[in-house]
């Protein structure tokens, strides 16, 4: 297990999350600079953004991967053109994620010589769907943990009718939008690795997160 952080990634980090926020504060703000709207946008996006990608990275790094987070430059400067035209389309990067430790053949080669353990190489096998499924669930299961945590904090009234009620409003919003916008099953979205990995998982608990996203997404609720 090896967890940690480089200064590349922190650097990538750092900068993603203030080309968010500002891409978030110009969409929401009326394609200004708002103070207010910075901070509302700075709560929503650091937790919805922020540890949803290190959620991936530390899973990853308890399993025994090595990975860290890489920006996209390209789509971060998208995200904040994007805002000022009144929508925001953002790639903001990704957690790169790589082996710390020899793949199945090489460790089969090694430890078993002779004719390849076909049962072993299954065993194997079913190990490491296992893996991309918890790696791949980590993000959004904290996305519908912190959508959860906010909800309850907004309606305990603890934030009051201040800035921080609209900064918890909004994390809700941008954590349940983010939990069930990863957990569609197409692309290269988490929803779609643990819809192949274990449909009944995504049943579970992907399926209600866009079902309860939907209607607020589009302003039913």
């Amino acid at each position: 297990m090896i967890l940690g952080t480089s200064a590349i990634e922190l650097r990538d980090l750092s900068v993603s999350l203030v080309a968010l926020v500002v891409a978030f504060s110009v969409l929401f703000g009326g394609r200004v600079l708002d103070m207010n709207m910075i901070l509302i946008s700075t709560l929503g996006v650091a937790s919805g953004f922020l540890l949803h990608e290190l959620a991936h990275k530390f899973t990853a790094q308890h399993l025994g991967y090595l990975a860290e987070y890489r920006a996209n430059l390209m789509g971060l400067g998208l995200a904040v053109v994007s805002a000022f035209a009144g929508l925001l389309i953002a790639a903001p990067g990704a957690v790169m994620i790589s082996r710390s430790r020899p793949p199945a053949q090489a460790y089969i080669a090694e430890h078993l010589p002779g004719s390849p353990d076909p049962f072993r190489q299954e065993e194997m096998a079913g190990q490491l769907k296992r893996e991309m499924l918890l790696i791949s669930l980590a993000g959004p299961l904290t996305n519908i943990m912190l959508a959860a945590a906010f909800f309850i904090l907004g309606i305990s009234g603890l934030a009051g009718s201040s800035i921080w009620a609209q900064a918890v409003t909004f994390a809700l919003f941008i954590n349940l939008i983010l939990a069930a916008f990863n957990m569609l099953p197409f692309g290269p979205l988490d929803g779609k690795k643990i819809f192949d990995a274990d449909r009944r998982v995504w049943a579970l608990v992907g399926l209600p997160a866009i079902l309860i996203a939907l209607p607020i997404y589009f302003g039913f609720i």
